[in-house]
């Protein structure tokens, strides 16, 4: 894969994670993981500040972890802890084996990564936000692309292809709607009621601010009529970075519904273009 980035983020540069590490990496992300527990069972919801130093608090709340987990509570971060903590991306990540298509294969993924539930901190930042973005994280790194990048390299390095072959490698939505336009796999908003069999689950749609300016994106799951109608306008999606709410700069993966009758929205078809 070249969105391998979650490599680093399940590991650490060291062998154990204890007590009297100060201004650590590796303790900022034990601190991470312990607060997005939370958001993976509702029975655990104790929380650390997330500074990096492996104080009394944070020590109380790694045995809590570990007490929570079955495992020996002995406050330090072993291979055991930080595999417990760091279980929801090693899901997320994990290969899929099944003879599937391509877009069949990015519906799956997109459904592996929608059950482990990521989620950012403050704005763009935390573990899964680096790992879709290649290490970065802040304010000046939206990761709906990243997201939505990731999954559908997964997919294509599961059946041996070479990712350039689909898309260029961006955080960019407008690089990607310039490249579908080069190569003619866009379709737009005022073209898809009559292309709608063209669009297919694995495909990803954009939503467009002006003719060459797209501002969010996300993976089709579903092509759907509305109920009582014979006409199709709702896509059902998995996106990144957004919320129930649909908000563009949101903090979280989740499954939304979108309406290209009532949202100016582009879709772009996942095909080999080289």
């Amino acid at each position: 894969m070249i969105k391998n980035h979650y490599i680093l983020e399940l590991k650490t540069d060291k062998s154990y994670v204890k007590l009297g590490q100060n201004n650590d990496d590796d303790v900022r992300k034990v601190q991470e993981w312990l607060n997005l527990w939370k958001y993976y069972k509702a029975d655990w919801n104790i929380t650390v500040a997330i500074d990096g130093d492996f104080g009394e608090h944070t020590l109380a709340v790694v045995k809590a972890f570990q007490k929570f987990q079955g495992l020996k509570d002995d406050g330090i971060i072993g291979n055991k802890t930080w595999r417990a903590l760091t279980e929801p991306m090693r899901l997320a990540f994990t290969r899929i084996n099944e003879d599937l298509s391509l877009k069949d294969l990015i519906v799956k993924y997109a459904e592996l990564h929608l059950s482990s539930s990521p989620r950012e901190f403050r704005q763009n930042e935390g573990p899964w936000v680096r790992a879709y973005m290649d290490g970065h994280e802040g304010k000046n790194f939206p990761w709906c692309m990243g997201f939505v990048q990731t999954v559908i390299n997964q997919a294509i390095f599961t059946l041996g292809q070479q990712f350039d072959d689909y898309l260029p490698l961006t955080y960019s939505c407008d690089v990607v709607g310039e490249h579908a336009l080069k190569y003619k796999t866009l379709i737009r908003n005022e073209e898809l009621p009559k292309r709608i069999s063209e669009v297919k689950p694995g495909d990803v749609f954009m939503n467009v601010k002006t003719a060459r300016d797209w501002t969010h994106i996300g993976i089709i799951t579903r092509v759907i009529k509305e109920k009582n109608k014979k006409d199709i306008c709702w896509f059902e999606t998995i996106e990144g970075n957004t919320n129930d709410e649909g908000a563009r700069e949101g903090y979280e993966v989740c499954r939304r519904r979108r309406n290209f009758r009532t949202k100016n929205i582009d879709v772009v078809k996942i095909e080999k273009v080289k």
